[in-house]
């Protein structure tokens, strides 16, 4: 029998939340911190409550395995060799603790997509507002990792997802509901540390919970839906730095060794998993001041710039799954999909498009085109990295954007999610 069969007692495994309002227990770093995105299965915690006496537990034994005390008898020696500087000192401290999420992303969940912005956070079910906070803490240096909640309807449907059971009935059902309880959903984990402790707490995770941690690549369409969302939410300034859209391509070159080989006959596109990349990256700076113009343009534009016309590509998805890559996020097939309504919702995304078109004769809607960073005054987001900037004290519509971010990542989570089958 394994761990996940283990226990009937649906008592559910989030402790709940402190009651006092004044509480000062410290709250995570999110602002200001760059992180690396990263994905989480549900955790199995079992039929018990992480209460804060097992959490400690937990640090501790995190803690050991740190300083290599019971890892097989190996030491793995984080504490000085494997970091960036070696100077990070000895480790002091390791802590696990809840954390509620309106305290690190404040209490305005309403914006892009919400109308009763009142009404969102209570309408949050418990499961949905806390998030688990470790800390692991050096002489000279601190390094965190945040699992977070997948907020609104894609973090709903992920909560209450049901396991297939090969039982009859009513048995299948109430067996399946004891098993969720016994899962806590955190699918959005960010890590604020040097790589080689990136892969310790990952493989503590995933022996600790039982589950699988991987990385979130971020693609085109997760990039140009925050930063539209971005704009509807925050707006843009005519001052402060630059806007800069960083374009990647997959658009290798052939290789010249089968020309010498094959007598010439080598073709653009022949080989393509033989060759190396061609053009790699083109930074896009617009000036603050532009930023309105382009967004005007966009809504002003009749209709959208076309995708494809007359290519081989346009109608066949296999091609342009080959042309885009390995992510799913990329390629641009789901600008063809989407209806009109959600065809205007990025006006700066297709006043962009038009003016590349124009003035450097760049189709940017190609399959082998893909939005690789996105930097502005705000924030700072690329294919693993995630950065919200935050000046001065929480405002409404920075607290917006923040739930933003949280829903947007969550919502590319729950697209790449396995069916129930396999959960």
């Amino acid at each position: 029998m394994s761990r996940r069969d283990r226990g009937s007692n649906a008592s559910g495994s989030i402790p709940d939340p402190d009651p006092d309002p004044d509480n000062d227990e410290p709250t995570p770093p999110f602002f200001n911190t760059t992180f690396s995105t990263h994905r989480v299965s549900p955790l199995y915690v079992g039929p018990e409550q992480l209460t804060n006496p097992r959490l400690e537990i937990l640090a501790r034994r995190l803690r050991d395995t740190l300083v290599g005390d019971v890892v097989r008898g190996i030491q793995i020696g984080l504490e000085s060799t494997d970091t960036p500087s070696g100077q990070v000192g000895p480790l002091k401290s390791v802590k696990l603790r809840w954390f509620r999420a309106n305290m690190v992303l404040g209490d305005e969940v309403g914006g892009a997509g919400h109308d009763e912005e009142d009404s969102v956070w209570d309408s949050l079910a418990e499961s949905q507002k806390q998030g688990l906070w470790i800390e692991i803490l050096h002489e000279n240096a601190a390094y965190i990792a945040l699992l977070l909640p997948s907020v609104g309807d894609a973090g709903k449907r992920m909560a209450t997802t049901q396991t297939w059971q090969m039982q009859p009935g009513g048995q299948a059902a109430s067996h399946s509901n004891a098993r969720e309880s016994h899962f806590i959903h955190l699918p959005l984990l960010l890590l604020r540390m040097p790589l080689p402790l990136k892969n310790v707490i990952g493989e503590w995770l995933s022996a600790t919970f039982d589950c699988r941690v991987s990385k979130l690549a971020l693609g085109t369409r997760t990039l140009v839906h925050v930063w539209e969302d971005w704009i509807r939410t925050v707006g843009v300034r005519s001052n402060g730095p630059d806007f800069v859209v960083t374009l990647a391509f997959n658009a290798p070159l052939p290789d010249p060794s089968l020309d010498e080989e094959e007598g010439g006959s080598n073709q653009v596109g022949d080989s393509v998993e033989d060759t190396k990349p061609g053009l790699r990256s083109v930074d896009i700076t617009i000036q603050p001041q532009d930023l309105r113009r382009f967004a005007r343009a966009g809504k002003g534009l009749a209709q959208r710039p076309k995708v494809g016309s007359g290519v081989s590509w346009e109608n066949d998805i296999r091609q342009r799954r080959r042309l885009a890559g390995g992510n799913s996020d990329d390629g641009w097939a789901w600008l063809s999909r989407e209806s009109d309504t959600a065809a205007s919702s990025q006006p700066f995304t297709d006043a962009l498009a038009r003016y590349l078109d124009h003035h450097l004769a760049l189709n940017l809607f190609h399959p082998s085109v893909r939005i690789a960073q996105i930097s502005c005054g705000g924030f700072v987001l690329a294919s693993g990295r995630l950065k919200v900037v935050r000046q001065g004290d929480m405002s409404d519509d920075l607290s917006r954007a923040a739930w933003m971010f949280a829903t947007r990542l969550g919502q590319r989570i729950s697209g790449e999610a396995l069916p129930a089958i396999f959960t």
